[in-house]
């Protein structure tokens, strides 16, 4: 009798998964090129595939899955404008303007080519009413920064104050990988913790000390190092460290948005904030917000509008905790440089606003300021999709959603059968 043997198989499930993010729209619906003073009042799904949007004031930028810039929004005169678009003013219209290409760019060098992959984008920042005097920032994939618009302190880093309507190449000495938009001054991270600014230093936004008005070049702010995380406000900066949850910042200090009183006198080197173990900073107009390791999040600075989402419309040069409803653990905020509005991103799309919203930039189909977090419907939203970003202007909001789709199990042997 012949006796077939046969190797118990070892079988690999192999679980293939692709993430794809869309983004939703709320408030002001000039923002996105639409009839100006008309709202759009809760988050409107939008289907394109991005991997990073940003709310500007009265404008918003976008990059699409290929790296693709697009921006749209409304300019209320040439004759004001600025270049915050970044396009050719041949392209644009007074008004309002339809989301369009970022086709090209200039290097280092002054010299037209087309645009390289972009991976994020940061809006300008104004007055709610304001669409002039700004500015914007790209990174590319390779990690070079490009600056676009107003330029009269020196915020466009390229060594001289002309404003500009392209986006050109900023000389850093590294690869950058984040940075920060303020009404007059740009923040840049480098791979290597370090961080540079350039434009207005007038409030210590810089943080370059007292005799030090603006810079032109992108300048070392120096006692900080090892910075993993960097946000603006409209005049102030903050820097996370990595490794130790501290967290530094400079600038306007007028509402005590750095969370120590100064009698309203600017801070004008980095200085020590009193919040510890921080896993994540946000920074608003002139509020600052601070996510804990435990979930928790804390906030100081200007309050009028509810923003800081103690329950009160008082300013605090303290550390307030914010009052999330139910203890929900936060892994994530959301606000902008010009926002007065502020954005708690829990589980999936689980997100509580607080603060302004008198152009429903809350999304919560009602107008008035909220002082307590409330939550933030996105009745749109497709099944198994999270938020992953707010970004939030003076007048409108936008906001990530990705979707983790897994490809149906596959199985093979990895023995053949033997005899």
């Amino acid at each position: 009798r012949t006796l077939t043997l046969y190797s118990l198989s070892l079988v690999r499930y192999v679980i293939i998964t692709n993430t794809v993010c869309n983004w939703f729209y709320w408030g002001g619906d000039e923002g996105r090129g639409g009839v100006l003073g008309e709202n759009q009042q809760t988050p409107e799904f939008q289907p394109e595939d991005v991997i990073d949007v940003s709310a500007g004031s009265r404008h918003t930028f976008l990059i699409d899955e290929n790296g693709i810039a697009y921006v749209s929004g409304f300019i209320e005169s040439f004759y004001s404008y600025q270049g915050h678009f970044g396009v050719e003013r041949g392209m644009l219209s007074e008004g309002a303007n339809d989301f369009m290409k970022v086709p090209t760019v200039m290097n280092g060098a002054g010299q037209s080519m087309p645009s390289p992959k972009f991976v994020k984008v940061y809006a300008g920042a104004g007055a709610p009413g304001d669409s002039r005097d700004m500015h914007s920032v790209l990174i590319d994939a390779s990690g070079k920064v490009y600056t676009t618009g107003n330029n009269d302190k020196g915020q466009l880093c390229h060594g001289d104050l002309e404003s500009r309507d392209v986006f050109r190449q900023v000389n850093i000495p590294g690869m950058a990988v984040a940075a920060a938009v303020g009404l007059d001054f740009t923040l840049i991270l480098l791979a290597d913790g370090t961080v540079f600014g350039c434009g207005s230093n007038e409030n210590g936004e810089l943080g370059l000390g007292p005799n030090v008005q603006s810079s032109t070049t992108p300048a070392l702010i120096k006692g900080l190092s090892n910075i993993e995380e960097i946000s603006s406000g409209l005049n102030f900066g903050l820097y996370l460290q990595s490794g130790t949850g501290k967290v530094f910042g400079s600038g306007s200090n007028l509402f005590s948005q750095l969370c120590e009183s100064t009698e309203g006198d600017p801070v004008d080197v980095p200085m020590e904030l009193n919040v510890k173990n921080v896993a994540s900073i946000m920074a608003g107009r002139e509020s600052s917000y601070f996510l804990s390791k435990t979930g928790s999040v804390q906030s100081c600075g200007r309050n009028d509008e509810g923003q800081l989402g103690d329950g009160t419309f008082v300013d605090s040069d303290k550390p307030v905790k914010v009052d999330i409803p139910n203890g929900t653990f936060i892994r994530e905020i959301g606000s902008g440089p010009s926002s007065q509005s502020v954005f708690f991103i829990a589980d999936e799309d689980v997100v509580y606003a607080a603060g302004q919203n008198y152009r429903f930039q809350l999304g919560i189909d009602k107008i008035g300021s909220e002082k307590f977090p409330i939550l933030v419907e996105f009745e749109d939203a497709i099944a198994r999709h999270e938020i992953n970003k707010i970004s939030s202007s003076g007048s409108h909001t936008v906001a990530i959603s990705c979707l983790i789709i897994t490809d149906t199990p596959t199985a093979y042997p990895t023995e053949m059968p033997t005899e």
